[in-house]
């Protein structure tokens, strides 16, 4: 019997605002545990929410990437429930009313383009973060109240691969909306599965399992994988699914149960009496739209259209601090199919070799533009510009500060350079007579031998001019 899969996603989306999503509280990652909190956050009495304008905003934008409907009422619900890392004994979330339904993202699988739906973007406030130590556990209010968006799919994803294409994309929008920055390792980005499976041509949905908090693209692929095999068996030798809560554990590489599901929750929700409806106007919507950063797809087109490749644009796009950093490099007007070519090979040489990423390299756009227009004008070579990018990220220096200190630069003088093709050309008699019978490729071949006399300083174009009208003089 052949079965398929029906697989929805939770995903949980901490928004990049300076404060928390009800309270002041500023929002850091990686800070002293309990340093970053307000009295709200830890359920002090009287404490009030106050809604945070940003992460609205960051809600709207993300509504329209995803093809949203959106709400223009905020309203906030009261999800009630008792727990360690819920301090006030409820989640300020939205319930009924989340700000986005209906909408949907495109994916690009083996078998062509697949439209995943998207039920709905709900807004809330994130708990505090749980460490396990030597048998006790410890609550850290600096993660309590950070904005958190949940993104929840239609169950139309029907492998691990196509999971982890759709949850690509959304890290993808939401990293270059400047919602979130999707760093999965530190929690930012949270997945939760809800997988079941049925024999193919049956309409009719089996047992759902959740797998809870994938932080990991590959786990996500793998444990849905596993899960869907083990399903399989547990159906085929004559076993019923339990309807239970697993985990994916990565050094195992499957899924383990955690608790079992018996009937659905009832969290009471009923709607926040402390904070009453807002009416988000047209106008608001509209501007918060408008001025929404560049997505991915929208930069890849506008990169071809600056007459990169395919295959260039994709690179630059795979990642916004690198999109930004190039379009940092063509603001001064220098080439962009220069600026690519340095971005993708010499500048992530030297990434990989100080193992950093493009946001720890220091070296400013501007003057690796600056660099590159040296190379333009014909002052260095573009070995001697490696070089120099060198000791621009080593030293913290300007190009020209480099180049002044290391007395490198390209010969262009005349009579100088006709010393250094005399010389050669007195070398290479067999060259003369060749270019006298047509052989116009030795110019290259003498123009490298020139360079290497002058150790890499002669100018190849003038060189190159010179050692033709030499040739043709004899």
């Amino acid at each position: 019997m052949n079965f398929e899969a029906i697989i929805g996603l939770e995903i949980h989306v901490e928004m990049k605002t300076k404060s928390k999503m009800f309270s002041s509280a500023p929002v850091s990652f990686g800070d002293k545990p309990n340093t970053n909190v307000a009295p709200l956050d830890m359920a002090f009495p009287g404490a009030l929410p106050r809604v945070n304008k940003q992460a609205v905003i960051h809600a709207i934008r993300l509504c329209h990437a995803l093809n949203m409907s959106i709400d223009d009422e905020l309203l906030f619900d009261r999800k009630n429930y008792f727990y360690s890392d819920l301090a006030k004994g409820y989640q300020i979330t939205q319930y009924r009313r989340p700000i986005g339904k209906d909408g949907f993202i495109e994916i690009e699988t083996v078998d062509g383009v697949k439209k995943i739906g998207i039920e709905r973007l709900h807004i809330e406030e994130d708990t505090c973060k749980q460490a396990h130590i030597n048998g006790y556990t410890y609550l850290d209010y600096n993660r309590s109240g950070i904005p958190v968006v949940e993104i929840v799919s239609q169950p139309d994803i029907r492998s691990g691969d196509e999971a982890r294409l759709f949850v690509e994309k959304i890290r993808s929008i939401t990293s270059f909306l400047g919602v979130s920055d999707g760093k999965m390792e530190e929690g930012s980005l949270r997945v939760d599965v809800n997988i079941s499976i049925r024999p193919i041509g049956s309409t009719k949905l089996g047992k759902k399992v959740e797998i809870k908090n994938i932080n990991t693209l590959n786990n996500i692929q793998r444990g849905i994988n596993f899960e869907v095999k083990r399903q399989q068996m547990v159906l085929l030798s004559g076993q019923a699914i339990k309807q239970d809560t697993r985990r994916y554990d990565e050094t195992l590489r499957q899924t383990l149960p955690m608790r079992e599901k018996t009937d659905a929750i009832d969290y009471k929700y009923f709607i926040d009496p402390n904070l009453p409806p807002i009416k988000l106007s047209k106008e608001f919507i509209d501007d918060a739209i408008r001025t929404s950063p560049e997505l991915a797809e929208t930069k890849y087109l506008r990169y071809k259209s600056l007459g990169l490749s395919d295959y260039d644009s994709g690179l630059l796009v795979e990642d916004k601090a690198t999109s930004d950093y190039f379009d940092e490099m063509i603001k001064s007007g220098v080439n962009p199919k220069l600026c690519a070519n340095w971005l993708i090979v010499d500048i992530r040489t030297i990434l990989k070799a100080n193992n950093i990423d493009i946001k720890e390299f220091d070296v400013p756009p501007s003057d690796v533009a600056k660099l590159i227009n040296l190379i333009e004008e014909g002052t260095i070579s573009n070995t001697q510009a490696r070089d120099v990018l060198g000791y621009m990220y080593k030293d913290h220096k300007t190009p020209s500060q480099v180049i002044r200190e290391l007395d490198i630069g390209l010969i262009h003088d005349r009579d100088v350079l006709l010393g250094y093709i005399d010389k050669v050309l007195e070398e290479n008699q067999q060259a003369i007579q060749d270019y006298k019978n047509g052989k116009n490729r030795v110019v290259g071949l003498l123009v490298k031998q020139v360079i290497e006399l002058s150790f890499g300083k002669a100018n190849p174009k003038i060189t190159s001019d010179l050692i033709i009208e030499r040739l043709k003089e004899r």
